[in-house]
């Protein structure tokens, strides 16, 4: 079976609070404790094993919790391979509120890395990637590695015929970009921070009446990059364009909000295993929106 590579550049501990409700400048007593590896990478590779795919997460490690978080990794029967660093692990934190099925996250910045850790990296990677079929790279990536870190990930795969996903936004996408990845997969939040930023839109906005615009712009990458684009918008429909058609994938899978937190993990993880297994990307982007909704109902990370 064809094989992933999840390139992840700020895991963290995940840390999930579960209260009945929440008030803010009071005391307020969890009812549950959950603490998970994580980090947009860990998440994708945690939804592939779970769908049957083999996944290999490539990310950096340091300080005096690295067994720990093995551990928890070991647990979910993740494969891991990291680089050793001096930064230490972050952690973040998900505030779940039953009575109003919401989900807050308090993000904690990754730690900033050594200036020779971003070649170490690239090494590392290099020695990994003729392994696989496909590269995923999910997340923004910690302070000090050098800002062509991804562009180059996403050079090298390129040149050894691997798909190569993105879930990545700003800068980092825009120079990722230039080097012609498979499939791009910003939410319209992040997209529109990245190449409208006259036009900020919230994550969970009805941004119905950009679609003209963003189909355009869509099209456009495609032309220059021969890259689609898949563009996320919380509980709304999501849109996508495969190179000739400009798609509009229904949101249709309704069940009680526990956990939103993930979710777009789970729809790259699910869009990649879909691709790979031959999927045209309208249908699976339609697979990954029904797992994304499955996962929600739950509080854990996966499916």
């Amino acid at each position: 079976m064809k094989s992933v590579l999840a390139v992840c550049l700020s895991p963290t501990f995940q840390r999930m609070l579960v209260f009945p409700s929440f008030a803010e400048n009071e005391v307020n007593r969890s009812t549950q404790v959950l603490e998970i590896a994580s980090g947009k990478g860990i998440n994708v590779s945690r939804v592939l094993n779970l769908l049957g795919r083999p996944c290999t997460n490539l990310i950096q490690l340091g300080g005096r919790r690295v067994p720990e978080f093995l551990d928890l990794c070991l647990q979910d029967g993740l494969d891991v391979v990291y680089l050793p660093v001096e930064a230490d692990i972050r952690t973040c934190t998900t505030v779940i509120n039953e009575k109003d099925h919401t989900s807050t996250e308090l993000v904690e910045e990754a730690r900033t890395v050594e200036e020779n850790d971003s070649d170490r990296f690239f090494s590392l990677f290099l020695s990994l990637v003729d392994s696989y079929d496909a590269v995923v790279i999910a997340g923004t990536k910690a302070e000090g590695f050098s800002p062509d870190i991804y562009p180059r990930i996403v050079e090298e795969a390129k040149k050894r015929g691997k798909m190569v996903i993105l879930d990545i936004k700003g800068q980092d996408l825009k120079d990722a970009l230039e080097k012609s990845p498979t499939v791009i997969k910003p939410n319209l939040s992040e997209f529109t921070t990245t190449f409208l930023p006259d036009r900020a839109v919230s994550e969970n906005e009805d941004s119905e009446d950009m679609k003209d615009e963003v189909e355009r712009m869509l099209r456009e990458i495609y032309r220059k990059y021969g890259t689609a684009s898949i563009i996320t918008r919380g509980k709304y429909d999501t849109w996508c364009f495969d190179g000739n058609e400009f798609s509009t994938v229904s949101n249709r899978v309704v069940l009680p909000v526990v956990n939103t937190i993930g979710c777009g993990d789970t729809l790259t993880a699910s869009v990649t295993h879909a691709l790979l297994e031959g999927m045209a990307l309208k249908d699976a982007v339609q697979f990954g929106m029904d797992n994304a909704a499955r996962k929600a109902a739950h509080l854990e990370q996966g499916l």
